[in-house]
């Protein structure tokens, strides 16, 4: 088992770009099965060209200021996605989501990516608090934000359409001033 300062310096985040295309169509592909029981969106990726629309749009937001995505290096391969779905400049409040591929999953590499986004968005973007929604089910992605000492604030009722049926979400968030003690 790698130690965790190990696993740290492994473990790479960088900004989405189309050079990234087919690497994450295929890690897509190839976990697809595992990703639909708590992904919405897979529908819409159906070739590699709707993964690079879908980069077009993250790096067209983040080149103007808005909210960036990242590809989650592990020993130098892309294993998941991890970034903010929304920055909300006035309230200075990010919502961050992540998927990783299924044989990377049980190593701490998620949580050692979101521990690094979580910097990029307190320092960098100057954040007052992150949140984490995560379906209410979703036990193993749940265990990010509680193993990162986010708190619980609440679930919402039916607030996702995934496939054939309503899920609720957990709200997890984190402040700025837990971050720094």
């Amino acid at each position: 088992m790698e130690t965790e300062s190990q696993l740290n310096s492994e473990i790479e985040l960088e900004k989405l770009n189309v050079n990234h295309s087919q690497e994450l169509y295929d890690l897509t592909e190839a976990n697809r099965n595992y990703l639909s029981e708590w992904l919405p969106w897979l529908d819409q990726i159906k070739t590699s060209r709707d993964t690079k629309t879908f980069i077009e749009s993250t790096v067209k937001v983040a080149s103007s200021g808005g909210a960036p995505n990242y590809a989650v290096l592990y020993k130098g391969a892309i294993c998941g996605v991890v970034g903010f779905h929304e920055i909300n400049k006035q309230h200075r409040i990010g919502s961050i989501g992540y998927w990783l591929g299924e044989v990377f999953t049980g190593k701490g590499v998620m949580t050692a990516a979101v521990a690094k986004l979580l910097t990029v968005g307190f320092v960098q973007f100057d954040l007052n608090k992150i949140e984490i929604r995560c379906a209410e089910g979703n036990l193993r992605s749940r265990a990010i934000p509680e193993r990162l000492g986010f708190t619980y604030e609440a679930t919402l009722r039916q607030c996702e359409w995934l496939y054939s049926e309503y899920v609720n979400h957990a709200i997890y968030s984190m402040l700025k001033s837990e971050h720094l003690t």
